[in-house]
């Protein structure tokens, strides 16, 4: 009884080792969740190498403001009573204004404005409306890379060596400066971030966008050791810039690399590529035909009308639009273009007295064109036999192709015995016997033919029956059989014949 029992205790302290605690299996849990955590913050440390840790000032919106109120910062974030400076060299201190932003009439802070009009006005509280985009067409000169600016208005790390707090004003200083800039290249007072351009102001009447910087000033930033590089930089990239045209067009269709495949219901077009001058602002294109019966379709076959830049479309014409053997097509097709903008605003009660303002955000910019695939498919008939040679019979069975000039099948049947009328357009085809009927042979597989608009062309393929030709391979075997066994009696008399010889010689 005791060994019994004691047996038992051993089985239950067995079991308690081989079965661990709840304690002990929430720490192995703990243990599992802080290596996974370890793992999670391992690889957001790798991914945060690669990711620019500085967000852009400007931001890409639907739709900019109508107008809004212009704000001043205030004069105690820099120190300065009235504009910002940290470029000097010798003599020349570079100033821009201390930063100018503005409030739309929902209360909301919009992005940094930049002036435009260095030796004009600029104040706070001044309303300013909308104006002209910086590349709209009826403008003299254009300013395209003032968009590229505004889209990299954020400095690199290396040179963000400001006390905290200063880094929004040096941002804005920089971007102001290279903005004026930039102004000046356009207009023709320097041609690039290396040359210092005229040695004065413009101050004629009618100034808009002249001469923003001095000699003085260009060669000042040319000599800083921090921003200089950065600076030129930014400006050689935006006078490459292209933000795509103002006045995008689709490419017109060339229609004879059209081909076509049929059925005895419809006529299908081959793939057809929308193409645009704009190619990189193009977002996507509508097709729409003049009829209802006329089907687009994409490349697999299924009805769409709305596509990417980069599909391709199918028209599915049906026979019954074949009218005095000609097929009139009229598609409109509309592309849709996206190209990112800024725009300039000025002061709605004194436009010539205080500067014009660029706004700091780029917008994006939708606009539609619209072109015309219209011509026309001219066909003809064409009749195709498959006949017996001898009885001018027609043949069922076999099974032919047809293909255009360019080797595509546009076409395939197996006859019936009665002859097949085919409406296709205009050009040059091939027919080929791709299987031959049984007990037939092809006098030819293959026939050229041309398909003549308004035209009915006859084509006839003839199949030669097979002879029937007697079986003689066991007449053969037969014959043969009866000349061994000839040869073997033979062979057997003259054996007998020369025995009684041979008894007569003993």
């Amino acid at each position: 009884m005791g060994a019994r029992l004691s047996t038992k205790r051993q089985i239950k302290k067995d079991d308690r080792r081989k079965k661990p605690d709840k304690f002990d299996k929430a720490m192995d849990d703990i243990k599992k969740i802080g290596i996974l955590s370890c793992c999670l913050v391992g690889i957001m440390l790798v991914v945060s190498l690669f990711i620019d840790p500085n967000e852009s000032y400007a931001a890409v919106v639907e739709e900019l403001p109508a107008s809004f109120t212009s704000v001043m910062e205030p004069e105690s974030v820099t120190n300065l009573t009235e504009m910002a400076s940290y470029i000097r060299y010798e003599d020349t201190i570079v100033m821009t204004p201390r930063r100018f932003s503005g409030i739309p009439t929902d209360g909301s802070k919009i992005s940094n404005i930049y002036c435009m009009d260095r030796k004009l006005w600029m104040a706070g509280g001044k309303t300013y409306n909308k104006d002209k985009s910086v590349i709209d067409e009826t403008l003299t000169r254009k300013y395209p890379g003032l968009i590229y600016i505004i889209e990299h208005d954020t400095l690199p790390e290396n040179i963000l060596n400001t006390q905290l707090g200063e880094e929004e004003t040096l941002t804005y200083y920089i971007n102001q400066l290279i903005v004026w800039w930039y102004i000046d290249i356009v207009n023709g007072y320097s041609s690039g971030p290396t040359d210092v351009g005229e040695d004065v102001y413009y101050d004629g009447p009618g100034h808009q966008y002249e001469n923003n910087l001095t000699v003085a000033e260009k060669t000042a930033i040319m000599n800083d050791d921090r921003y200089s590089s950065y600076i030129a930089e930014v400006l050689t990239n935006a006078m490459a810039y292209n933000p795509g045209t103002m006045t995008p067009s689709l490419d017109n269709v060339d229609t004879s690399t059209i081909t076509y495949t049929m059925t005895d219901e419809y006529i299908e077009t081959s793939p057809i590529s929308i193409t645009s001058n704009a190619s990189a602002n193009f977002i996507s294109y509508t097709v729409k035909t003049n009829t209802n019966n006329i089907t687009v379709l994409n490349e697999s076959g299924i009805e769409q009308t709305t596509f990417s830049p980069n599909e391709r479309f199918k028209l599915r014409i049906p026979m019954t639009e074949v009218v005095n053997f000609k097929i009139n097509l009229d598609i409109s097709v509309v592309g849709s273009f996206s190209v990112h903008n800024a725009y300039f605003y000025v002061d709605s009660k004194e436009p010539s007295e205080y500067q014009r303002a660029l706004l700091g955000q780029i917008v994006s910019d939708t606009t539609s064109v619209e072109t015309n695939i219209q011509y026309e498919i001219p066909t003809g008939k064409v009749v195709i036999s498959k006949q017996d040679s001898v009885t001018g019979a027609g043949i069922k069975g076999a099974v032919l192709s047809i293909t255009d000039k360019t080797g595509k099948e546009v076409y395939r049947y197996e006859t019936t015995g009665e002859d097949i009328d085919l409406t296709l357009p205009v050009g040059s085809y091939v027919v080929t016997e791709t299987v031959i009927p049984e007990g037939y042979q092809a006098e030819v597989t293959t026939i050229n033919f041309d398909v003549v608009s308004g035209g009915t062309t006859p084509v006839v393929l003839l199949n030669t029956p097979e002879i029937d030709v007697p079986n003689t391979g066991l007449d053969a075997g037969i014959i043969y059989g009866i000349g061994t066994l000839i040869v073997i009696a033979g062979i057997v008399l003259i054996v007998v014949a020369l025995k009684p010889k041979n008894a007569k010689e003993r």
